[in-house]
């Protein structure tokens, strides 16, 4: 049955809708949003009392009041979040989550449930995420999709955020098929042998039974019966994709070479394990990088230590690099979303938007550099 928007609040000319539309719908507002390249104008509202329960606890939800394409979205629930190297408070370009329906159920921001405002107090290209989750998808691996806005709080101008769409039910649906899975928040810098947090999942196992038996099958001291163990529970092709562009994409704050910035599904019609990749604002760090770095994560380094797991972790690397990754087409969209991106910062901060153009560059130039050391690597290889 189809849920048509319902206006339920009038100000100043501006339209609130409270009842969501049909998932179609909601399906293509969100591909728009994501695709169009538009740079949105997002005005926050925070009541005094909201304002200071977001001060003493910052990452409890409080009420906020949104305003964006002339539509009203009332009772939005908002937190602060981050970790140590973006995390700012509420009075200053703080990182935000926000959560659509968590007080006024059915609501929707251009169909999307839960999602971020990211300060990119660590990306000052505003590029990294947006570019790098594009080239996880290219190759099965499932990554948010990344917007851009500018943001107002109680009217003081806050600077350009991007958008991200958050981790939640619709999310994982759309991605799997199914929200009944386990799904797990790795932490920070947290292997998988300690306990995760889980976020959501709906009559999966219990007590992470499915992160316990993925850690027990890393754990197989027998390096081909290891490889067996972790084929049973792992989802092997989404992991060597996932892996292939770790290294290929300079993750070092992610899973494989700081096991920090993921997160891991559970998908229980195949009853194996997906890790996710997030927090991909410091990315492509050294382009000129080997292509078996200094492996931390557990199951990673595990996996890689098997004859057969290196084995298939270089054919599918090869694969991505002659299939899926196209330096020069990803290159030609940094330049592009940078050009639409710098006039928006430089009204903001002269300086910042004077020296975007040199961050989006080394943004650019290293993917380029990447594909050229990533090939000479494989080809010596072969050798």
């Amino acid at each position: 049955m189809m849920r048509f928007l319902v206006p339920v609040f009038a100000a100043a000319g501006l339209i609130a809708f409270a009842a969501s539309e049909a998932p179609s719908q909601s399906k293509k507002e969100a591909a728009e949003l994501f695709s169009g390249g538009k740079v949105l104008e997002i005005a926050i509202e925070i009541a005094p009392k909201e304002m200071d329960a977001l001060r003493r606890e910052p990452r409890k939800y409080a009420k906020a009041t949104i305003k964006e394409g002339g539509k009203v979205y009332t009772d939005v629930g908002i937190h602060l979040k981050g970790a140590a190297g973006s995390f700012r408070g509420v009075d200053d370009k703080a990182n935000f989550t926000l959560n659509m329906d968590k007080f006024n159920d059915g609501q929707s921001f251009h169909g999307l449930d839960k999602w971020h405002l990211a300060n990119s107090l660590q990306d000052p290209s505003y590029l990294n995420e947006w570019i790098c989750g594009e080239m996880f998808r290219d190759v099965g691996v499932p990554a948010s999709r990344v917007a851009h806005a500018t943001v107002t709080v109680n009217g003081q101008k806050r600077g350009l955020y991007y958008i991200k769409e958050g981790y939640d039910t619709v999310w994982i649906k759309r991605n799997f098929g199914s929200a009944d899975g386990n799904f797990y928040d790795g932490g920070f810098c947290r292997e998988i042998d300690q306990p995760l947090q889980k976020l959501s999942g709906k009559n999966d196992v219990p007590d992470q039974k499915d992160v316990k038996a993925l850690l027990e099958a890393a754990r197989e001291g027998d390096a081909k019966k290891r490889f067996a163990k972790l084929e049973k529970v792992l989802d092997i092709e989404k992991f060597l994709s996932y892996l292939a562009m770790e290294v290929i994409t300079w993750d070092w704050d992610g899973y494989p070479m700081n096991r920090n910035n993921y997160r891991v599904f559970h998908d229980p019609k195949k009853d194996k394990i997906v890790f996710i990749p997030s927090g991909m604002d410091q990315m492509f760090g050294d382009p000129n990088g080997p292509i078996i770095p200094n492996i931390q994560g557990f199951v990673a380094r595990q996996f890689l230590e098997t004859p057969e797991g290196k084995e298939r972790y270089y054919k599918r690397l090869s694969e991505i690099m002659e299939k899926n990754f196209k330096a020069e087409a990803y290159a030609k969209k940094v330049d592009e979303m940078a050009a639409k991106l710098q006039p928006v910062l430089t009204k903001i901060d002269a300086g910042a938007g004077r020296d975007h153009p040199n961050h989006a560059r080394r943004l650019r130039d290293a993917i380029v550099q990447r594909e050229k050391v990533i090939q000479a690597q494989l080809k010596q290889l072969k050798k």
